[in-house]
């Protein structure tokens, strides 16, 4: 019984859910990102361990590229960027960059791959994509430091932040699907 409830709500949301348009999508992803944001911000230890903390703006910029480019998420990533570079002490702009690149890959692979979202790309994409992403995060921290950065850490975060990604992929989903590119090609 208890289970038949549970299912009845989760379909219930999940028709609320395909009827949303775009922007309210979008509201929604950006409030998410913010209050994961904000927590982020708190002291985070657990038994005297430091507990890691995922980089939301990343997954909301591999979520919305999924749907194709756009300037609103552009413009919301780029102050994510700047609100994560203020509060990880780095160099102004680099996880601006880092999440419009990721945003502009996404978004590449999907009008280029995936176009009929085939699971094998859904699943295989994002981690290159993080992959790629943590990379430039990695050098951009050495440069910075001049020095090379341990990469366990980012190791960490890295995992963590793609277990945010399995787990919210749908609500960064703009419910679009990427056509041809508009114009003629000649």
């Amino acid at each position: 019984m208890a289970r038949r409830r549970k299912s009845e709500r989760l379909s219930a949301i999940s028709g609320i859910w395909a009827e949303t348009g775009p922007t309210s999508r979008f509201l929604i992803g950006t409030l998410i990102v913010a209050a994961i944001g904000l927590i982020g911000l708190t002291p985070k230890t657990l038994f005297d361990t430091e507990l890691v903390w995922p980089y939301a703006s990343l997954v909301a910029a591999i979520g919305w590229g999924r749907s194709g480019l756009g300037f609103r998420p552009m413009v919301v990533l780029v102050v994510f960027g700047l609100a994560q570079d203020v509060s990880a002490y780095a160099p102004l702009g680099c996880f601006g960059f880092i999440n419009l690149a990721a945003f502009g890959a996404s978004s590449l692979i999907a009008r280029s791959f995936d176009r009929e979202r085939n699971p094998l790309i859904s699943t295989v994409a994002p981690v290159v994509l993080y992959a790629v992403s943590f990379v430039l995060v990695w050098l951009f921290a050495s440069f910075s430091g001049n020095h090379l950065v341990q990469l366990s850490p980012l190791v960490n975060v890295f995992v963590v932040t793609y277990l945010l990604h399995i787990l919210t992929a749908p609500v960064f989903d703009l419910g679009r699907r990427v056509g041809p590119l508009a114009g003629s090609m000649s």
